[in-house]
């Protein structure tokens, strides 16, 4: 036992240990299992009791003259799709009785698209999320959905690294720290679902049962993920990494009969896929915006990068320190990797890799090419031999920080963990190193003035807190006066803890009940009057407000069009030129009501239309 404290093991050591850790802990770890999940379940009754959600919707409602806040931290405006899109969209649904089409809007349209909505048609068997609108007030209902998105990541990927052979508690808190990443949480409230539902298709994959049994549910799963946002930019890089991670970590599954069950489930798939989204399918790819794009590779700042390695060198807490958002600066940031680097045992690491050299090179391979079409100018032509160029190099940074994130967990769990005050001081040098050169060097980069170093400086305050489980840890091993077997997982638990107290406090929370009862505000009085006297049965406000009035029950030209309404605004716009029409309203779009001549596009995803032109009657 001191030699493996120690670091001093070899092959045959490891093994050894191995062999006896699951002949000794097996019924432990499945007891440990179950508590795990209960406790799990139990929060999420808590949460759903208490009807939280992770929604910045307080943003909506300060639009509509509300000044509600969240119950805790902050609701942010980078976070518009849902706020000014979703959650009104959920609204719609609900006061609409479920109906596929808006009953609120003067568009009516229809409610089946991209982003599971709670409507009443068949494809709600494949949205367990949405189930529970069918059962609770919406305000528990919207919570339960937030709920089942959290619980189905937490546990899927927990699950998934098991199955790829990691320990309980490194899976556990590997999970943990994947979804308390950057680019995870600062998604989360409109791109939660696909992030959830991503390793469930593997997970029935690779599940020792029969074919017969494991057809309908790995089909099931895959019509869940696919079906709950269909985002492809997000869902393909997904799925090939998590066709690497197969290929690499678990080939003894790749047999005849998973193979044809598989390419079965995928076939069922698609025959659903076509019969629900057919006629979407055709109208969608007809666009402007986004059915004409083709991508290429390349673009992806190398700063942005560095941030896999350093996950706060880009930020400033959560603004950005390069030229863009909060969002499109993320990437799957976690400690995990320089974790790893500073407290590994070297010896154990050498050992490791060489033991799985091909599972750990076809990781490395597949790395190398999502690395490559986000850095490099391929031609969109060959990323479409794995359906690349439909998606943009920077949300490659999804699939390439899921097969890092895992593989580096899949490392860890064979390795030797070492804590020690030497490596803790190593690890508190690089994070302060980390520290000065992206608040004083990006700062200073990006054009900052001296005022704009100190107030990185001062705001860039992440890194202090990170380090301060590892430094909890670091207290408990030496207050044990001795080296620990469980280093691996107490390091795990720093870094996810780390993550819980950065990232994971992106997003707030936002207790449901004023989202489905809002708070009438003189604004919206005032909005429903004008829809009462304006001779077409709508209001009609200069600005962009999304979907915020139909959420609210104003039927109103201000909307968010996920799909064209051609007919409609051809209705309005009788004489406008085919090429201008088809560019200004042929996309997904937020209508803008604003002082312009004629209607157009200033954005991908944005029209601005002249208000003056629906507030007189339009003609049937």
């Amino acid at each position: 036992m001191e030699r493996i404290l120690a670091g001093k093991i070899t092959a045959g050591d490891t093994m050894e240990l191995q062999k006896r850790s699951l002949l000794a802990l097996s019924w432990t770890e499945a007891q440990t299992a179950r508590v795990l999940l209960i406790s799990l379940l139990a929060v999420a009754a808590v949460y759903v009791g208490l009807a939280l959600t992770p929604s910045h919707y307080a943003m909506g409602l300060q639009y509509l003259g509300s000044h509600a806040r969240p119950l805790l931290l902050s609701a942010r405006p980078i976070r518009s799709d849902e706020w000014i899109v979703l959650t009104p969209l959920f609204q719609t649904a609900v006061r609409g009785g479920f109906s596929t089409f808006n009953q609120i809007s003067p568009y009516h349209e229809s409610l089946k698209g991209f982003w599971a909505l709670p409507i009443l048609d068949w494809s709600l068997v494949f949205k367990p999320q949405l189930w529970g609108f069918w059962v609770l007030p919406p305000a528990y209902a919207y919570s339960l959905y937030f709920a089942v998105l959290w619980t189905a990541f937490l546990a899927g990927y927990t699950i998934l690294l098991r199955q790829l052979g990691t320990d309980l508690w490194i899976a556990v808190f590997g999970a943990g720290c994947l979804f308390c990443s950057h680019l995870v949480q600062v998604w989360w409230t409109s791109h939660g679902a696909t992030f959830a539902f991503a390793p469930w298709p593997l997970i029935a994959f690779l599940l020792p049962i029969r074919p017969w049994l494991k057809l309908p549910l790995l089909f099931w799963s895959c019509a869940v993920w696919v079906f709950s946002f269909v985002y492809p930019p997000f869902m393909i890089p997904a799925a090939f990494s998590l066709g690497i991670l197969l290929v690499a970590f678990r080939r003894d599954m790749i047999t005849l009969a998973n193979v044809a069950v598989a390419v079965l489930a995928v076939a069922c798939l698609g025959i659903s896929f076509v019969l629900y989204f057919s006629d979407l399918i055709q109208i969608m790819q007809a666009t402007v915006y986004p059915g004409q794009r083709e991508i290429s590779g390349g673009g992806v700042n190398e700063m942005r990068l560095l941030a896999y390695l350093f996950p706060f060198f880009t930020t400033v807490r959560f603004s950005p320190l390069l030229a863009t958002n909060e969002c499109e600066v993320a990437v799957v940031s976690t400690l995990l990797p320089l974790t790893v680097l500073v407290f590994v045992n070297y010896r154990s690491l050498a050992e490791t890799l060489r033991n799985n050299f091909v599972s750990f090179g076809v990781a490395g391979l597949g790395l190398i090419l999502m690395f490559a079409w986000m850095t490099l100018p391929i031609p969109s032509g060959i990323g479409k031999i794995l359906l690349w160029n439909k998606v943009q190099p920077g949300r490659m940074v999804w699939g390439f920080g899921l097969l890092f994130t895992i593989s580096i967990i899949i490392i860890a769990s064979k390795c030797v963990f070492v804590i020690s005050k030497e490596r803790i001081a190593a690890f508190f040098l690089i994070m302060a190193t980390t520290w000065v050169l992206s608040k004083v060097g990006l700062t200073w980069i990006s054009g900052g003035a001296d005022k704009k170093i100190l107030d990185a400086l001062v705001r860039g305050y992440f890194e202090w807190i990170a380090i301060v489980p590892f430094i909890v840890s670091a207290g408990y091993v030496w207050y044990l006066g001795r080296p620990t077997e469980n280093s691996g997982r107490i390091l795990f638990g720093s870094a996810f803890i780390s993550g819980a107290i950065t990232f994971g406090m992106f997003n707030p929370f936002q207790q449901a009940f004023p989202i489905f009862d809002i708070p009438e505000t003189p604004f919206l009085t005032a909005l429903r009057e004008q829809a009462k006297t304006n001779p077409n049965g709508w209001a009609v406000m200069p600005g962009m407000y999304g979907a915020l009035f139909s959420g609210a029950g104003v039927p109103a030209i201000n909307h968010t069009l996920t799909a064209p309404q051609l007919l409609f605004f051809r209705r309005v716009f009788p004489s406008l030129p085919e090429a201008a029409f088809n560019l200004a309203f042929n996309r997904y779009a937020h209508i803008i009501p604003t002082d312009v001549p004629e209607p157009r596009s200033p954005s991908p995803d944005q029209t601005w239309v002249p208000i003056e032109a629906f507030r007189a009657k339009i003609p049937d």
